[in-house]
C-alpha cells in the first residue's frame, strides 16, 4: 500500500510497520510513535534509558512510497544506534 495522505490512519499503519521492522531486527523499546510536524513525520523512540528519542524525515518524501519500504528507508540507517539505545 502506497502512502497518498498524511492521515491519523496511515500514522498508525506507519507505526505497526516501524514496530514490525525493529522487530525483526532485535531493537527492543518501551514506546515508540510517530507524528506529523509541520512539513515532518517524526518517530519518536523511548528505550532502556526512558528517555524520547526523535528522528525526522520530510513528509513529502512519504508520499507515494509503500509503508513497508518507508519503515525500512528511515530505521535502518538507524538501527546500530537504536540498539545501543535498547
Amino acid at each position: 500500500m502506497n502512502i497518498t495522505t498524511i492521515d491519523k490512519p496511515t500514522l498508525d499503519l506507519l507505526q505497526k510497520a516501524f514496530e514490525i521492522v525493529l522487530q525483526q531486527n532485535n531493537v527492543s523499546f518501551k514506546k515508540i510513535g510517530i507524528v506529523e510536524e509541520g512539513e515532518q513525520l517524526l518517530f519518536l523512540y523511548e528505550g532502556k534509558d526512558e528517555k524520547v528519542h526523535v528522528f525526522n524525515w520530510s513528509k513529502a518524501s512519504s508520499i507515494n512510497v509503500s509503508i513497508g519500504v518507508l519503515a525500512q528507508s528511515v530505521l535502518m540507517p538507524i538501527i546500530p544506534h537504536l540498539r545501543l539505545l535498547s
